[in-house]
């Protein structure tokens, strides 16, 4: 992880920004898509998930 310290920014690489994610979901014991779903029909399982989805929110690939 690479800071600015200059505008007390921190940026990540995309493959860190992958491995971030892969956590969260992981420590939420969801896939990326069931928490799409969830974002979907705006329900979701926990409000750590809902957290996680503004966090996240939708990837474009």
């Amino acid at each position: 992880m690479t800071t600015n310290t200059v505008d007390g920014v921190i940026v990540l690489t995309d493959e860190e920004w992958d491995a971030l994610v892969q956590r969260r979901l992981d420590r939420l014991g969801l896939t990326y898509e069931e928490l799409a779903d969830m974002a979907r029909r705006r329900d979701f399982s926990s409000i750590d998930a809902l957290k996680a989805w503004y966090t996240i929110g939708p990837v474009d690939d």
